[in-house]
């Protein structure tokens, strides 16, 4: 829980310069934990690394869902499977 509060704060501080683009942009937090996590264990590295400036470097473009999106996805049930071949 710690670890997690911790790399919420860092993802709070950093910030994200919106460019001119199609869409917004949000860090990567699954990167940002590893980042946050690197910088705890690094007790005895001489320059500690720049955690805010590495989670920046990460970040994932905001794609929203349209309603009238042209590629939907094809969502197919399991068939279910014989008891005969369960068991061997």
């Amino acid at each position: 829980m710690i670890m997690y509060n911790f790399a919420e704060m860092m993802t709070s501080h950093v910030v994200i310069s919106q460019m001119v683009k199609r869409h917004l942009y949000q860090v990567n937090f699954t990167v940002a934990v590893y980042v946050c996590r690197h910088f705890l264990r690094s007790r005895g590295v001489k320059p500690p690394p720049d955690v805010e400036a590495l989670i920046r470097k990460n970040i994932l473009p905001i794609r929203p869902t349209r309603p009238g999106q042209k590629n939907t996805r094809k969502v197919r049930s399991k068939s279910t499977v014989s008891i005969v071949y369960r068991v061997a």
